[in-house]
């Protein structure tokens, strides 16, 4: 076997016998590829996988690439242990990270770097340089040229069929207190259950802005550049939503809020992330039919709660020219009259209004009404 390049072994009814031996060499030689016939027998044929042997595995339909020991070379799909659900597949790539999996630094050097003191919180500018971070699959792509748009990973799903669904992407970040004998190492048994947590994050999607900031132009380009973390573009016929939110048992109409499986604390919540000229939330377009429906929810702690803290920290119509409604943020609340008037509409000929001048104009049927109410002449 050479030495200077990754070996490729494909192992079958020839060599089978002798399968545990030849991934013994390859990783004393420096690693290299087992492939798995199709006409091995299913099920486990190693114990243990040294971390430079790749082993792809075709036993099971389409191609499984694994590296280190996982239930996938028992054809497991763990995601979907003891459901029904029927599963299909092109290729899938399986991995194990344990305390003992190698580290290296940026230079691909070997790395004793500590792990972060378990608990601990940082600073976003103490994280980047103090936690170990596996990369399963990397794609990474460098963009020189001003012409071509750089894709590293495009998932491309087609529904071709009426009432086929297709997605182009599906991530999911799994917590589970998994016990398995034979995958689980052993430092991993010692916690109880009940005491079980763990982080989760679907999707996190870096911008690495070192450009300019936005709106700035670059005297080299004729248009500022864009920095956007997700964008959402929708092709064709009017689609549904933008984003949704739900949860496992969304569409079971017997779930309240206080039985619903997986809810969510906040829909949306930015964590100290804009700053001081930021805004929140941003439509620009021209006209469309409402602008937040809340028709089908009500509300225990009210449908908007401000903080208010004087002028312009409430609610603003046409930049202040129409008024405002605001607190002081100590328990008094100011209706200010914009540049025209103020009217209170009871019907569609009764109203009042007053004006920035402080004229008080009544409709003739109201003045009447408001007499006979009070017993004036």
């Amino acid at each position: 076997m050479s030495t200077s390049a990754p070996n490729l072994v494909l192992i079958d009814q020839s060599n089978f016998q002798s399968m545990r031996q030849i991934i013994e060499k390859l990783s004393l030689h420096g690693g290299g590829i087992v492939y798995l016939s199709s006409s091995m027998p299913k099920g486990v044929q190693y114990d243990q996988c040294p971390p430079n042997v790749r082993i792809i595995d075709s036993r099971y339909g389409g191609l499984s690439i694994l590296n280190q020991k996982h239930p996938r070379q028992e054809g497991i799909w763990t995601q979907y242990s003891h459901l029904s659900t029927g599963l299909a597949k092109n290729i899938v790539i399986s991995d194990t990270i344990t305390n003992n999996t190698e580290i290296e630094s940026w230079q691909s050097s070997p790395h004793a770097m500590q792990l972060a003191p378990y608990g601990a919180p940082l600073s976003s500018e103490e994280y980047r340089h103090q936690h170990n971070h596996y990369q399963n699959l990397l794609c990474e792509t460098f963009n020189f040229s001003s012409d071509l748009n750089a894709v590293s990973i495009w998932g491309d799903s087609g529904a071709f069929v009426p009432g086929a669904k297709s997605w182009g992407a599906f991530f999911s970040a799994r917590s589970w207190p998994v016990k398995w004998n034979g995958y689980t190492p052993s430092y991993a048994f010692s916690y109880e259950e009940h005491d079980f947590d763990a982080a989760l994050v679907g999707i996190e999607v870096d911008v690495l802005n070192n450009g300019l900031d936005w709106g700035a132009k670059s005297s080299l380009l004729t248009s500022p550049m864009a920095k956007v973390g997700v964008q959402i573009v929708g092709f064709g016929k009017r689609n549904t939503a933008a984003i949704e939110i739900r949860t496992e048992d969304s569409d079971d109409p017997a779930n309240t809020p206080h039985t619903r499986r997986g809810a969510w604390q906040w829909g949306i919540i930015a964590r100290n992330c804009l700053h001081e000229n930021s805004t929140l939330l941003y439509s620009e377009n021209a006209h469309i039919r409402r602008g937040i429906d809340f028709e089908k929810t009500t509300f225990e702690d009210g449908a908007l709660v401000i903080s208010g803290r004087g002028p312009k920290s409430g609610i603003v119509f046409d930049n202040s020219d129409s008024g405002e409604v605001f607190s002081d943020g100590k328990g008094d609340m100011t209706v200010k009259i914009g540049s025209g008037s103020l009217s209170i509409i009871l019907s569609d000929s009764e109203q009042i209004s007053i004006g920035s001048d402080l004229s008080i104009t009544i409709t003739p049927g109201l003045k009447s009404a408001l007499k006979r109410a009070l017993g004036l002449p």
